[in-house]
């Protein structure tokens, strides 16, 4: 290692001993600079870079070296070097004014010798070092920081107007939906295209409702969760029904084990884990890929369980991806950019089933499918609804 130091001192005897200590270090090698008054190191450190380290002496003609700590503190800033202060009239009071100054260390001419010289250098030196390291780092952070927050408000600011865009045309299609029922002739008015409107309708008005979420969650906002008495059965009948027309591409199978499946959840955020669920089993498949959904009580009565498993014949997730998996803005490293997603539907739906007191669990395996299971409790909702809040 290669160092430069400036010697600042009045007397050639001492300037020849502290260099002959330091042209003798084994571990070092010091390009030793020398000057013999404070307004020599001033001028010398005007017209060149500073050097690693300062040897000062603290009785100096004209300008002492407090005084001249100081001013260097001021012309330097950041670019200050290691300064180790050396007198051989000393007390407590010149040393605690010394090191107040900016001085790394302070050493007595009397009591010097070369190994503690250098040692003490080789300290300065480490401790300015890591001090701009640390310096530089905190900066690095407060712009990653305030990159961070610019970047929130771009995004922010883009969400509003995009739901906003949005929420115009859904609105229309809705009405437009709505007007066509009420006018459609009774001759054409079959059950199943009244089934096809209704589905619109709901998919639409679910729609505007996720709009008004996301909204709410790219804001910091929250809202209580609105626990009722839900029948999981037929809600889960009527997402599988909205599938319908994905039949021929997807089929998808369903499955029950018991008989009881109520219990008091947040209805609309059941919809969204269901819609997430449902919806990446058909998006992540092949074409004639099955899906087979499979509903059960882990057991009975108010305060039991039920289980919810919805598995597919997909690409799955690789094994890597697993851990994180239910983290925000994460995706399989294998989805094709071509697919869809933001990475949020799957971190969404682990958040609500969590707050409802359940649990949110994957198994998957790379070019064989995956398989995600929703465990509820009944009956935990009425006691802590008040209580628990939606992301």
């Amino acid at each position: 290692m290669s160092l430069r130091v400036l010697l600042v001192d009045d007397s050639l005897a001492d300037q020849r001993a502290l260099r002959r200590a330091l042209e003798k270090d084994t571990e070092t090698q010091w390009e030793v600079e020398q000057v013999s008054s404070a307004e020599e190191a001033l001028e010398r450190l005007a017209r060149a870079p500073p050097p690693d380290a300062l040897v000062l002496d603290f009785h100096l003609p004209g300008m002492d070296g407090v005084t001249l700590l100081r001013t260097l503190r001021e012309r330097c800033g950041e670019r200050m070097p290691a300064v180790v202060v050396y007198t051989g009239r000393g007390s407590e009071r010149v040393a605690v004014e010394a090191m107040k100054s900016g001085a790394h260390d302070y050493l007595l001419k009397e009591a010097l010798s070369p190994e503690r010289l250098r040692h003490s250098l080789r300290n300065a030196v480490e401790a300015v070092r890591m001090a701009r390291q640390l310096e530089q780092g905190r900066r690095q952070t407060e712009r990653a920081e305030r990159a961070a927050r610019e970047a929130l408000a771009v995004r922010d600011e883009f969400f509003a107007i995009a739901t906003h865009d949005l929420k115009g045309p859904l609105q229309s299609m809705l009405l437009s939906t709505q007007l066509l029922r009420r006018q459609l002739p009774a001759e054409v008015r079959t059950p199943g295209v009244d089934a096809r409107l209704e589905q619109i309708l709901r998919g639409a008005q679910r729609m505007g409702e996720l709009i008004d979420h996301f909204l709410e969650v790219t804001r910091g906002g929250e809202r209580p969760l609105r626990r009722e008495r839900v029948d999981l059965f037929a809600l889960l009948r009527t997402k599988v029904r909205e599938l319908g027309p994905l039949g021929s591409t997807h089929p998808v199978h369903l499955h029950l084990e018991g008989e009881g499946f109520v219990g008091h959840w947040d209805t609309q955020s059941l919809e969204r884990v269901l819609d997430n669920l449902l919806g990446n089993a058909v998006k992540y498949s092949p074409r004639g890929g099955t899906i087979d959904v499979w509903l059960s009580e882990e057991s009975p009565g108010p305060e039991g369980w039920v289980r919810l498993c919805v598995q597919d014949q997909g690409m799955g997730i690789p094994a890597a991806d697993l851990p994180h998996i239910f983290e925000r803005f994460r995706r399989g490293r294998n989805v094709a950019p071509a697919i869809s997603g933001s990475g949020v539907g799957l971190a969404s739906a682990h958040r609500m089933v969590a707050l409802h007191g359940g649990t949110l669990t994957v198994q998957s395996e790379e070019g064989r499918g995956s398989s995600f299971t929703v465990r509820l409790p009944r009956g935990l909702g009425l006691r802590q609804a008040s209580s628990e809040q939606l992301a």
